[in-house]
């Protein structure tokens, strides 16, 4: 009976010793298990994909970063029905690692979750958010862009080659990230030409492209402006649509190589970008995922600017691009990069921006 005993003992010492190795190879696997913070799943939650711009760029890191990595991937469009973004949140956080947006309305709902005990495993990341917002818990982290430094660029590249002085500005709803764009626009203008112009309208919203139209022809047929730049979302789609109307205008994107989007679908269209200010998500999004894939979360809890040093708010500086401008055009912007980078160009930003300045500023370029 001793002997039975014995043996049934060491049996099942074997077989928990297999057990236990069986479960450091499982770790071992796909996906990098063996790291402590490993993720196995993403997902952007947003309004609307299809804007050609800021979503769709978002969208196509969070799809690089799956495909890369051998990831779950999503992205979750809850529309414009605001009643619908809790819903779609939890839902991402319930089913996903790691959770992406982009306001500052969506960080306030998932702090109000994080304070409730809810989600301690989530890594949750915010992009294009304002940087006076603190992220207050050790699980999220949030990117503030310097879209003010490329859009600098922007504003300096259009004055030089405008041929009236005059360029447009054309945003979607008058807020503090679209100031922060306007800002460097009108400052970057200043800085290529020191009696320069700049017509300013806003749409209202991100969506209107027919409005977005009509401010556009306003400025190239009243205030004479040649080179528009359009940061409104969808409704930019108008600003294009206005330039393509008057021959020796160009237009200048926004968030993604807009011209990029419309070379097959719309050349008309494309034709009349000559670059774009990009608004890097999928290059922040790519980064953040990667690291934290490989276990380093250091940025959680905190929230960092990333501009034209990053390379993630720098224009598109491709073939058409090069075709279309002179050297000399191409190198005064290559000199404004340079200036932003080493500080001997300090560019103001839109955020905390007393409206007495705001305005003296848009005065200084009024057309």
């Amino acid at each position: 009976m001793k002997k039975l005993l014995a043996s049934l003992l060491a049996v099942t010492m074997i077989a928990s010793l297999a057990l236990v190795g069986c479960g450091d190879s499982k770790e071992e696997g796909k996906g990098s298990g063996e790291e402590k913070n490993a993720i196995k799943s993403i997902c952007f939650v947003t309004t609307n994909l299809g804007d050609k711009s800021f979503n769709d760029i978002a969208n196509d890191g969070i799809v690089n970063s799956g495909k890369k990595l051998g990831l779950e991937y999503k992205t979750i469009e809850y529309g414009t029905d605001k009643s619908k973004m809790e819903p779609a949140f939890l839902d991402a956080a319930e089913s996903f690692d790691m959770v992406f947006f982009s306001s500052g309305e969506q960080l306030e709902l998932i702090q109000r979750h994080l304070e409730a005990g809810e989600f301690p495993d989530v890594k949750f990341v915010g992009f294009d958010i304002d940087p006076d917002k603190d992220p207050k818990y050790p699980n999220v982290f949030c990117i503030t862009y310097a879209q003010n430094e490329g859009d600098f660029l922007a504003g300096a590249l259009a004055m030089k080659i405008s041929k009236t002085g005059v360029i447009g500005f054309v945003g979607g709803a008058e807020a503090p990230v679209i100031n922060d764009f306007m800002v460097g626009y009108m400052e970057g203008a200043l800085h290529a030409r020191a009696d320069g112009k700049v017509a300013i309208a806003f749409v209202g919203d991100y969506t209107n492209a027919p409005k977005a139209k009509e401010f556009a022809l306003l400025q190239i047929t009243t205030n004479k402006a040649d080179v528009l730049h359009g940061v409104a979302g969808g409704a930019g789609l108008g600003v294009f649509e206005a330039a393509t109307e008057h021959k020796g205008v160009w237009g200048i994107g926004v968030d993604a190589d807009q011209r990029q989007f419309f070379v097959d679908s719309k050349p008309e269209i494309a034709n009349v970008i000559l670059t774009s200010m990009l608004k890097r998500n999928d290059i922040a999004i790519e980064d953040i995922v990667t690291r934290t894939y490989n276990g380093d979360t250091s940025d959680f809890g905190t929230i960092k600017k990333w501009g034209v040093e990053k390379e993630v708010t720098v224009l598109v500086e491709n073939d058409y691009y090069k075709e279309n401008t002179t050297e000399e055009q191409r190198a005064f912007v290559d000199e404004c990069k340079k200036g932003i980078i080493d500080g001997s160009i300090k560019v103001s930003t839109g955020y905390g921006m007393d409206q007495d300045t705001l305005n003296a500023l848009r005065n200084k370029v009024k057309a």
